[in-house]
């Protein structure tokens, strides 16, 4: 009997070690000059995500072994019934008045929940100019060269039929470039007229 309650015991204390090994760790994201950071450890204004499920990534060879399971009928069922929307889209980089000092050129990302899809584009609007993206996955977009000023982005998911699906809030941001003037032009030699 007392065999039985060390081995039961046993058990529970590797389900409950399994069950701990089974959660993911945090995770933290946060956004500052340099770009989008990542980290399982706490950052000063970091938020913490939860990441569902990790990456996978093909060979290109199909598996004979492995058949993707169908979507349930109510899952399915609510897709065809219901026109799909999209619960936000966000400019997440640069920040709200972000000051961008000596840059040559400006990273906008946009974050779209649920994840976009793939005949979905997203199309980012810079001071009233539509940048239309390379293609449907792109979700950053590099602005080379960036003026000197303030600049105002917003991003709207688009169908593939042009119908606006999400449309994020505008946001401002700021771009500080060395001036002509300034003393550490000064000692550069000026070119001379011909």
């Amino acid at each position: 009997m007392l065999c039985a309650v060390r081995i039961f015991t046993a058990l529970l204390s590797l389900l409950a070690a399994a069950a701990v090994l089974a959660a993911p760790p945090p995770t933290y994201r946060w956004v500052d000059a340099d770009g989008i950071h990542y980290s399982d450890q706490p950052h000063p204004g970091a938020q913490q995500i939860t990441l569902t499920e990790a990456p996978t990534y093909s060979s290109g060879q199909p598996s004979s072994s492995y058949v993707s399971p169908a979507p349930s009928r109510s899952a399915r069922d609510s897709r065809e019934g219901a026109e799909f929307r999209y619960d936000s889209c966000n400019i997440i980089q640069p920040a709200q008045d972000q000051m961008l000092i000596d840059v040559p050129s400006a990273n906008v990302a946009v974050q779209v929940s649920p994840p976009k899809r793939s005949t979905d584009r997203v199309v980012l609007s810079m001071d009233g100019q539509a940048i239309e993206p390379k293609s449907n996955d792109q979700v950053e977009f590099v602005i080379n060269p960036i003026d000197r000023g303030t600049h105002t982005v917003a991003a709207s998911v688009r169908s593939a039929d042009g119908k606006s699906l999400c449309q994020s809030a505008p946001l401002t941001f700021h771009v500080r470039q060395p001036s002509v003037n300034s003393p550490a032009n000064m000692n550069r030699p000026r070119p001379t007229p011909h």
